[in-house]
């Protein structure tokens, strides 16, 4: 990606004097029958209109609001601005520069279910975006989503696993934490994020697709997109909570949230972010016969905190779906040797296991790794020094998602082949490596490992059946299973 990607944003014409430098795009909603549509200009006044409305029926407005964006020059040496992951183009990084935007929001309220809306934005009553999406589904409605981490890093591979994405046409994704590289601020996001993901006039495996014109994103937190939080050092840092809104269920603010301090530039993030602090952390929402949870397990997120872990404990038994999915951006259960000790979620395997829990998703990890289904009890119950979690594993060998396909016990899936650069490696030579650690910290418990390629996690669901496939930058199928539960109907 050329360092005057920048520029590629203003890719509407300025109208009324004012550029609209990211076109609008979706985010999910408060709740269920909601969905918010956010759009970034440049500070010059403008005129813009919402309408919204399901299929043949009246369209109905929706009153935009406004925040000003402001971020002065970061303080010392710190990264440059559009630095991302670019093997051999040093010096193409964008200087570093005062950032100012205006950044819209319209909520998109009282939406049917099992519905396809379509919604306009106009600026002086032309047309800059209009689009449809599907609304959210009942619990008896098939679904298909999409998982995958680690996005955008400024290489050409994002673009294509933008494409492949939009071909399968999901109803949602979940991004697993990483979204943009290196340290998530908000300049980076202008320069190799929206080109790909947002913007693409004409769709290609080489340009990306429009996809959040159509396709909520909810996110998770990972340590590129959260770990830099020092506001006075960096005042674009944590773009996550500029960009992303996500339900108002979790538990509130606590130390499991980011740490952004308590000075003036704390003050103003608040204002300007507003309910996506500290709500884009931790949150839970239903889709169809799913419930999905999702946790923030970056360094600073202690979720060994009692109030949290009762949240998490609720939010999931007081759930009535059929499934339930958990989603962290560093995985449990892995074969990589790359952040192989970050084990602290293996902590709370025990209690999702006993809440019910289906399947869990995770980034971090830049390829493609699928568990066996596996119970887990931690033994002892605490984080070692060096941050291993040792235990005793049962796994289900029998489980192969072809001809055996009711699993006993929680399936781990790493999908953080979306756009960064890969952890290559050997599953064979690893396996050899991870045996000279600590009895009970690893067996082999990976049936599926592809580390070769990037890739994404597509699923289809019903209420008695998950097939999960795993698609590459091609559209290549690298790996298939399918889960099946008993009819509804037989447990009735």
């Amino acid at each position: 990606m050329k360092p005057t990607a920048f520029a590629l944003f203003a890719i509407t014409a300025r109208l009324c004097a004012q550029t609209v430098l990211v076109q609008p795009y979706l985010q999910p909603g408060d709740g269920p029958d909601a969905m918010t549509v956010i759009w970034l200009t440049d500070q010059t006044e403008g005129d813009f209109s919402v309408e919204y409305g399901a299929k043949n029926s009246p369209p109905r407005p929706a009153k935009p609001e406004r925040v000003a964006l402001d971020f002065g020059v970061p303080k010392g040496k710190a990264t440059p601005a559009g630095h991302a992951e670019k093997p051999g183009a040093k010096g193409t990084e964008n200087p570093e520069r005062e950032q100012h935007y205006f950044k819209y929001s319209a909520t998109l309220a009282g939406l049917p279910a099992d519905s396809v809306v379509d919604y306009q934005v106009k600026l002086a009553g032309k047309v800059v975006r209009q689009a449809s999406f599907a609304t959210h589904a009942t619990a008896e409605k098939p679904i298909r989503f999409v998982m995958v981490g680690d996005l955008a890093n400024g290489m050409k591979q994002q673009n294509a696993i933008a494409f492949e994405i939009s071909r399968v046409q999901p109803q949602f994704l979940v991004a697993l934490g990483d979204i943009v590289y290196p340290t998530g601020r908000v300049s980076q996001y202008m320069d190799h994020f929206w080109s790909t993901y947002n913007q693409p006039q004409n769709p290609s495996s080489a340009t990306g697709a429009p996809l959040m014109a159509s396709v909520p994103f909810y996110a998770v937190l990972g340590n590129h997109d959260a770990d830099t939080h020092k506001l006075a050092d960096l005042p674009d840092a944590l773009g996550a909570y500029h960009f992303f809104h996500a339900p108002l269920n979790g538990p509130g603010e606590g130390p499991w949230s980011t740490p952004i301090g308590k000075g003036p530039e704390a003050v103003t993030f608040r204002a300007a972010v507003g309910t996506s602090f500290p709500a884009l952390g931790t949150y839970s929402f239903d889709n169809g016969p799913a419930h999905f949870l999702v946790l923030d397990n970056n360094g600073y997120a202690n979720l060994e905190s009692p109030k949290v872990r009762d949240w998490i404990e609720r939010d999931l038994r007081s759930s009535k779906a059929r499934w339930k999915f958990v989603c962290f951006h560093a995985p449990m259960f892995h074969s990589s040797r790359e952040h192989y000790g970050d084990q602290k979620l293996r902590l709370l395997e025990p209690l999702l296991e006993s809440c019910g829990v289906d399947v869990t998703f995770a980034g971090h990890v830049h390829n493609y790794q699928r568990s066996l289904p596996l119970h887990f009890t931690p033994n002892p119950p605490k984080r070692l020094p060096d941050g291993l979690v040792n235990g005793e594993f049962k796994l289900d060998t029998q489980f192969d998602g072809v001809t055996h396909t009711q699993p006993d016990g929680v399936i781990h899936i790493v999908t953080g082949g979306g756009g960064a650069t890969l952890y290559k490696g050997d599953l064979t030579k690893n396996s050899e490596y991870f045996k000279s650690k600590p009895a009970g910290n690893w067996v082999p418990y990976t049936a599926k490992f592809v580390a070769d390629l990037h890739s994404f996690t597509v699923i289809d669901l019903t209420t008695d059946r998950l097939q999960l496939r795993a698609l590459d930058l091609t559209g290549k199928e690298i790996d298939r299973i399918e889960i099946t539960k008993p009819s509804a109907s037989t447990q009735k």
